[in-house]
């Protein structure tokens, strides 16, 4: 058998073949394969490997399949899902999907600037964070018990101290529309959707209710989200 030359320069040299023969639609399906780091990396090699690394086609296959839903909320902010929910097809689909991906992508606020969503880069899977000020708390109101302190260490710049209680309760809950797969919720439990398009509620605590001693000197911070194929790498724990 007979050998080829190949090289990622976009020039010939003698009779070899360059990455710049390939047509560009056999490209994107190598690119189709790959995580979307990968793909950007590829984009460099190549002015073929750059077209094909920027159609439609490869990113939206990294975005999840509800991702005008998911726009819609980015797109509404603090203003909530439901503003923006008649005009979520006509946000997606004049915008790029690699532009849909990179938006995403962002830190998104929304109810309030409490609780905000982003999608993870390496995978694409739906990260949320929920901040203190979001949860229920046993006698938030009382400052002899919990006081709301800012500390820069957090998300939301803000944490919730407590300094001592008897009765320690921590409730949550959340309705958002996941993409559908198993979900994992540290301390709390796993959770399984079975369809992107219609909201998934969520309810989570942290409960101590023996009043035989206080307690007291906690921080709670905010309660994150996160696929399970990210619990699976050594990423900062889920916490509440």
């Amino acid at each position: 058998m007979g050998t080829v030359a190949s090289s990622a320069r976009g020039g010939r040299g003698g009779e070899g073949t360059v990455l710049g023969d390939l047509p560009e639609n056999c490209v994107a399906e190598v690119l189709l394969r790959l995580d979307p780091p990968e793909i950007c990396r590829m984009a460099r090699l190549s002015r073929t490997f750059r077209g094909a690394a920027s159609g439609d086609g490869v990113w939206e296959s990294k975005l999840p399949r509800n991702y005008a839903r998911l726009l819609a909320v980015a797109a509404a902010g603090d203003g909530g899902e439901q503003q923006a929910a008649a005009a979520a097809e006509l946000e997606a689909e004049p915008l790029p999907k690699k532009e849909v991906y990179a938006r995403l992508c962002h830190r998104n606020r929304f109810d309030g600037g409490k609780k905000e969503f982003w999608l993870d880069k390496g995978g694409g899977g739906v990260c949320m964070s929920i901040s203190s000020m979001a949860l229920s708390i046993t006698c938030i109101d009382d400052r002899r018990y919990w006081n709301f302190i800012p500390n820069d260490e957090s998300r939301f710049r803000t944490v919730a101290y407590l300094s001592q209680i008897w009765w320690f309760e921590v409730r949550g809950e959340v309705e958002f529309c996941f993409p559908e797969g198993v979900w994992i919720n540290h301390h709390v439990g796993d959770f399984v959707v079975k369809d992107s398009n219609k909201p998934t509620n969520i309810r989570f605590a942290m409960i101590q209710i023996d009043c035989t001693h206080t307690k007291g000197g906690l921080c709670v911070d905010s309660v994150v989200v996160k696929p399970q194929y990210l619990t699976q790498k050594k990423m900062p724990r889920c916490y509440m």
